[in-house]
């Protein structure tokens, strides 16, 4: 019997407390992201290209469902954290087209895999989604 992860978040949090698969969905998955203390992360315009939404959808969902998403792995970055994340942009020269203009931004939200697979699981706006889901239902 398939899960509705949409609507149960005890089943979304199996899914995000088993290790295992998270490794798994995340090499299925092929997600470009920047390691950033230890850690691979997205910003959401990244998050939106990849789920082929628009980056709104993602706000909104931030708006919606905010608590446990940053419980996920998703937080907002400021002061020292954002220049040690914009100074690690520059000295990759990662393009703006993979991470935007973040020059002048006082904060900035990023999801670590942890974080935009909740996100995945709680979307029902995209096709890519329901792809994704299928390698954990």
């Amino acid at each position: 019997m398939n899960k509705d992860l949409t609507t149960s978040a005890i089943d979304r949090q199996n899914v995000l407390n088993n290790p295992y698969a998270l490794a798994e969905i995340e090499k299925a998955a092929g997600v470009d992201g920047i390691v950033f203390e230890g850690r691979a992360i997205v910003l959401k315009e990244q998050v939106a290209a990849f789920f082929e939404v628009s980056p709104r959808t993602i706000e909104n969902y931030l708006g919606r469902f905010g608590d446990e998403l940053r419980q996920n792995g998703y937080e907002v970055l400021r002061g020292n954290r954002l220049n040690k994340l914009k100074n690690l942009l520059r000295a990759q020269d990662v393009t703006e087209a993979n991470f935007g203009n973040i020059a002048k931004t006082p904060q900035l939200g990023i999801f670590d895999f942890r974080a935009f697979l909740n996100l995945a699981m709680l979307m029902v706006e995209s096709g890519r989604v329901r792809l994704l889901r299928k390698f954990y239902c």
